[in-house]
């Protein structure tokens, strides 16, 4: 059974090299330690992306796009971007339209058995 969208799987494999640099690894949601570290219930864990920084802060969705964007200097327009009013909100919904799972390339994206 294949446990993560074709989309996200693809990016992950696209950007993993410029994350790890800035020593972020990156973990599939429906791995279980990301699930025991997130705390959140299932129905929520495949939602949105989230980023858990050493500090123990945790952006999800658009908020973790913003987050790692300001981290990469190439990227650093889309964070200036997404301080403008008004945006955030913009942002965010076009965030959730497009991680919907209606939208998911291989609407297999799922939590494994207990």
């Amino acid at each position: 059974m294949e446990r993560e969208c074709n989309i996200c799987t693809s990016l992950a494999r696209r950007f993993r090299h410029t994350f790890e640099k800035r020593g972020f690894g990156l973990a599939a949601l429906q791995d279980l330690r990301v699930a025991a570290l997130l705390t959140l219930p299932p129905e929520q864990l495949l939602r949105e992306m989230q980023v858990v920084t050493c500090e123990g802060e945790i952006y999800s969705g658009a908020k973790a796009i913003e987050y790692l964007a300001r981290q990469i200097w190439w990227a650093w327009p889309l964070f200036a971007t997404a301080k403008i009013p008004g945006l955030p909100r913009i942002l965010d919904a076009a965030y959730h339209w497009f991680a919907d799972p209606l939208h998911c390339s291989s609407r297999t994206c799922q939590l494994p058995e207990a």
